[in-house]
């Protein structure tokens, strides 16, 4: 009965979801490239830091990492849980096994971020996703307020978690701190961005264990988005955004004000106070509520501005379509600027809005041509057809 499956086909699409999908992409490449261009990794495990990261570059560092890092990571979350229920709802009404279907499709959107891990970067975060969505089949049959509920509690555990910790940090930070922390050579990220293209893959494969086991710590903050998401999908907001503009103001001006305060102090952290351990603690509040609250405050913002400016739906939503081609393409484009052009650790900083920017321009440009002749991006239609299980056409 395999056949019977198809994917989701335009009429039926969420245009709007699109739309923010492809908004987020801006924001998840304007976060990477701080680890693209330079040892920001490294450096924060061998305490020196870059030149990239100092001086009037850590005021865009800074500006990086309050407006940016962990608001767009925590709103990739958020668009994945909504995006499971719409395919799990549409699916289920088909015949055959919903969830071995989706099981099916997080197994390859698995094997997409090994890959993209081991081959191309080390920063993937698709193999968090795939893991986190099995997780979250759990949840598809319990009521919206339970879902939003369980990732209210974990999202609150985990900040209250970081506190404690932080203040136990402060009470010990005047001690002797090197038995604790031993300053070491890193991962040789300046000798793999001189080298071959095998050095890169060994340098992936030398900081894939250390990735897994941050990643594996924010599982639990990226089933908070999912379920936030799945809670969304849910209660059918997204089908009725016209009706929901008060609602969207509420979350908007809620999110963005009542996170933004929590997101300077976690950007003093990642940027100034990486080498202090209560600093370094302290900035994971930007993944447990600083994110999701600016997040969630992004999305009803741009929400109601394309309400206003409907030509930015149109202009945006080519790139979320083929979300996954985007993503895994900006590493493409990074590692190959960056280290197959010598310019690793040479750029300042200054310079990482222009080059984000220009970057986002050729894939707004790129995804319009792609989807005039396409039914779905090269990586979206493969990670289909290994889904369903069947040849699906691709051109238009």
């Amino acid at each position: 009965m395999q056949q019977n499956y198809t994917p989701v086909q335009s009429p039926e699409r969420v245009f709007e979801l699109d739309a923010v999908r492809g908004f987020a992409l801006f924001g998840i490449l304007m976060m990477n490239i701080m680890s693209f261009a330079g040892p920001q990794v490294e450096g924060q495990l061998t305490m020196q830091t870059s030149d990239i990261y100092t001086g009037s570059n850590a005021i865009v560092i800074f500006l990086i990492n309050v407006l940016v890092t962990s608001n767009f990571y925590t709103m990739f979350s958020f668009l994945f849980g909504l995006g499971f229920y719409i395919f799990l709802s549409r699916a289920e009404k088909k015949p055959g096994s919903t969830y071995l279907l989706f099981t099916r499709r997080m197994v390859v959107l698995l094997c997409f971020g090994i890959a993209h891990a081991v081959f191309i970067w080390y920063g993937d975060i698709l193999t968090v996703y795939a893991i986190t969505g099995l997780l979250l089949m759990f949840f598809y049959r319990f009521k919206p307020a339970v879902n939003l509920i369980v990732a209210i509690i974990l999202l609150l555990l985990g900040t209250v978690f970081v506190l404690l910790l932080t203040l136990l940090m402060y009470s010990v930070r005047n001690m002797d701190m090197g038995e604790f922390i031993v300053p070491g050579n890193g991962f040789g990220m300046m000798s793999a961005a001189e080298g071959s293209y095998m050095d890169i893959v060994n340098l992936n494969i030398s900081v894939l264990s250390m990735m897994i086991t941050s990643n594996v710590v924010m599982v639990p903050f990226v089933l908070a988005m999912f379920l936030i998401g799945l809670y969304v999908g849910q209660k059918g907001y997204f089908e009725r955004l016209a009706s929901i503009g008060g609602l969207l103001w509420k979350v908007a001006l809620v999110g963005i004000i009542a996170g933004l305060p929590i997101k300077f102090l976690t950007g003093y952290a990642m940027t100034y106070g990486m080498e202090d351990p209560m600093w370094s603690i302290a900035s994971m509040l930007a993944y447990t509520i600083g994110g999701p609250l600016m997040s969630l405050g992004y999305v009803a913002l741009l929400l109601l501005i394309m309400r206003r400016f409907r030509g930015l739906t149109g202009l945006l939503q080519p790139v979320g379509q083929m979300a996954l081609t985007n993503y895994i393409g900006q590493s493409i484009v990074m590692i190959t600027l960056f280290f197959g052009f010598d310019l690793f650790n040479t750029i300042d900083a200054v310079w990482f809005p222009a080059i984000v920017l220009g970057t986002f321009i050729v894939q707004i440009v790129l995804s319009h041509l792609w989807m005039k002749q396409f039914r779905f991006g090269p990586l979206e239609w493969i990670w289909r057809t290994l889904t369903y299980g069947i040849i699906l056409g691709i051109k238009k």
